[in-house]
């Protein structure tokens, strides 16, 4: 239960909130599920696209940047666990 409700607000922070309390709640939500970071970098991609600024999609980057470092930090926690 807790981790939906982690993810919606971490949806809702994109919108309302500033960006670094999203950064904090959706590295809090990483660690749950991984692929939340992914996909609220596309979201904000979505919502702030701006036509003449170039085109680099800076928040799907920093998502899929984030979310890697969420796969190797949970592969390396299971790993540990399992071997004790």
């Amino acid at each position: 239960m807790m981790r939906g409700i982690l993810t919606i607000i971490s949806f809702i922070s994109t919108v309302f909130f500033p960006w670094p309390l999203t950064i904090l709640l959706t590295l809090g939500a990483s660690i749950f599920e991984p692929l939340v970071a992914l996909s609220i970098g596309l979201f904000a991609d979505t919502l702030y696209y701006v036509p003449l600024s170039g085109g680099l999609p800076v928040f799907t980057f920093y998502g899929a940047l984030l979310t890697a470092v969420a796969f190797l930090v949970r592969s390396r926690l299971k790993t540990g666990i399992i071997g004790e």
